[in-house]
């Protein structure tokens, strides 16, 4: 009876160890694939791609050339001018070293036809590596004018391109028409950047700011086109105040001035 028994529990056993394995294969949790790419490849999808193709390209611009004209070297810089200006100049017109001779390159002899703001001046000491002092026909207003040069600039391109793609011209003939000019044909000249005091007698220190500019070269059988802009006469130290704060205020009012005179200029002007 023992014997019989013996292969009876050996195959129980067995199909035990084997209901074991199967249920401890069934709770293994499935571990995931790898990714095949990594996310640095994401870059390089079409939708990525698309974004960069209408990403915009920096169009060209037209400048205005800076002409210094008929003005000696310092017009580029802001000037102030003092009644003791006048007397120099009054008292040593013919002597050319005087520091604050004139700032246009012309002479008057006996003080005819002299106005004080053709002195030169001088660039005060804490300004003089200061933007500020910048004349702003060579900064701002140039910046503001080059916008409306460049329109018309392309205006004119696109003109000459479609001329040219009807009248038989070469390729490179074409080429060239499609071009927009890097600088105008008009120059920007400066006029005086500066602050002139205001009474020659007296013991005010009142000081205006004088600015201008002219769109066009001197010689034309047109005049250039001018603009001019002056502050109302306010004292010295109200003008150092708060860093140059009134200058910063004024300086922005001349250039918005210009700006939109010159602006005006009838496209032939330019």
């Amino acid at each position: 009876m023992i014997l019989k028994k013996r292969p009876h529990a050996a195959f129980t056993c067995g199909i035990a160890l084997a209901i074991l394995g199967f249920s401890a294969y069934a709770a293994e949790p499935e571990v995931p694939a790898p990714a095949t790419e990594p996310a640095a490849v994401a870059a390089d999808t079409p939708a990525a791609l698309a974004e960069a193709a209408v990403a915009p390209v920096p169009q060209p611009t037209t400048r205005l050339r800076f002409n210094r004209g008929l003005y000696k070297p310092g017009i580029e810089r802001l000037r102030v001018v003092r009644r003791e200006d006048t007397g120099s100049y009054i008292a040593g017109q013919v002597a050319l070293n005087v520091a604050t001779t004139l700032i246009a390159g012309r002479l008057s002899i006996g003080g005819q036809g002299f106005s004080k703001d053709d002195l030169g001046g001088v660039t005060p000491e804490e300004l003089k590596d200061d933007p500020l002092a910048v004349n702003p026909a060579m900064s701002e207003l140039n910046d503001a004018l080059s916008k409306v040069a460049t329109d018309i600039y392309r205006k004119r391109a696109e003109a000459a391109l479609a001329t040219a793609l009807t009248d038989g011209s070469t390729p490179e003939e074409i080429e060239e028409a499609r071009k927009i000019q890097k600088e105008a044909d008009t120059p920007l000249l400066p006029g005086p950047w500066h602050l002139v005091y205001e009474n020659l007698t007296g013991t005010d220190e009142l000081f205006r700011l004088k600015f201008g500019a002219e769109l066009g070269r001197p010689g034309f059988m047109r005049p250039p086109l001018e603009c001019f802009y002056q502050s109302e006469p306010v004292a010295w130290t109200q003008w150092k105040a708060d860093n140059w704060q009134r200058l910063r205020e004024e300086r922005a009012k001349a250039v918005a001035s210009c700006t939109e005179t010159l602006a005006a200029a009838p496209e032939k002007r330019w």
